[in-house]
């Protein structure tokens, strides 16, 4: 059981306003996400001429799969986002949390508790280029043997180091058909690629016949971390994030070091990079992006499984893309991509 706490702060007058839009407006739906409401109090119990009331609300859902089906509902729910911003209209401030019960015994053994990162830290050498690659719609088997024939025969770019692709196990929630990696010494390296017959004459006439779009991003690297450079036959995953319209600049550093602390909790992520994304002069400006979130892992269930189930995934990084948690940065059109990958990508950078 998971539950869920909301502290809502708002003047006495707007409190009427308040309760009556979460009875008539939120509650069905939020029963139909899966949360059940199970409390609701008011402090203080009197009105003060200095401050705002509370009015807390607490909620449960029966499990991390019932978290993940509310989350997925809820951020695809154009409703959601805009009731909750009307409430942030006329209320002072809000904060959604989540609570693991007061038994200690239980409590001592549930909590997580990070291990140490000093060893694995690393600074990324030379420069990369990230892409998601979209086909047309209707794209049949020879459009896709076209690129990736362009792709793999990549390789021979001058001054390229390393690359790879692969095809995204799946496009739903913002990836595209392919993940396409480009290492070079440097960006003047990159550019001088890009000037090349090759990539002129070959790669980007098949990518604008054959793609929809694509992102082409550099990456500007905050922080990243190899438990294993040599890691063989695991999974790639490519998740690219854009800030909130009109998110407090602030939180920045706090979504960054709370991303990058992730592996510190969820050992599943063997290696891992988190860049300030940098749109390259290649991409096809259909989408913008702020940060690149890169891990590679083992093999997919430390990806579906771990990853997804850690309550430092769902109940604090999370935090960031919700809508109703009243501390989003990230908006919550992203791309999830991830693909089998023969050697590890990160560990080539390795300086």
């Amino acid at each position: 059981m998971i539950k869920v706490h909301d502290r809502i702060d708002v003047a006495a007058a707007d409190l009427p306003r308040l309760q009556a839009m979460i009875a008539t407006a939120y509650l069905p739906a939020a029963a139909a996400r899966g949360l059940t409401l199970v409390d609701s109090a008011v402090s203080p119990p009197l009105v003060l001429v200095d401050r705002p009331l509370t009015l807390w609300l607490q909620w449960e859902l029966a499990n991390v799969e019932a978290f993940w089906i509310a989350r997925n509902i809820g951020g695809n729910d154009p409703s959601v986002a805009a009731f909750w911003s009307e409430v942030d209209g006329f209320c002072v401030d809000r904060e959604r949390s989540y609570l693991l019960p007061d038994q200690p015994a239980h409590s001592a053994a549930l909590l997580t508790r990070p291990t140490s990162l000093s060893a694995y830290l690393v600074r990324p050498g030379g420069w990369r280029e990230t892409a998601q690659l979209y086909l047309r719609t209707g794209a049949d088997e020879n459009a896709r043997r076209t690129v990736e024939d362009v792709l793999a025969g990549a390789a021979g770019l001058p001054g390229l180091s390393f690359q790879q692709w692969g095809t995204n196990s799946v496009t739903d929630f913002g990836a595209g058909h392919y993940t396409w990696d480009l290492l070079y010494p440097d960006a003047a390296t990159a550019a001088a690629a890009h000037a090349s017959p090759l990539w002129q004459q070959h790669v980007m006439p098949v990518l604008r016949k054959y793609c929809a779009s694509w992102s082409a991003l550099g990456l500007d690297t905050i922080g990243a971390g190899l438990r294993n450079s040599k890691l063989t036959g695991g999974v790639k995953r490519t998740a690219l994030f854009r800030r909130l319209a009109g998110a407090d600049g602030a939180r920045a550093p706090g979504f960054e070091a709370a991303t990058l602390d992730m592996p510190a909790h969820i050992d599943s992520i063997i290696n891992w990079r988190l860049s300030r994304a940098r749109v390259l002069d290649w991409d096809s400006g259909h989408q913008t992006w702020d940060y690149v979130w890169e891990q590679e892992y083992a093999s997919l269930d430390g990806l579906l499984g771990a990853y997804m189930i850690h309550p430092h995934h769902w109940a604090h990084v999370d935090r960031a893309f919700d809508p109703e948690s009243g501390q989003q940065f990230i908006d919550v059109r992203l791309c999830h991509a991830f693909c089998s990958q023969a050697e590890s990508l990160l560990g080539c950078e390795a300086p």
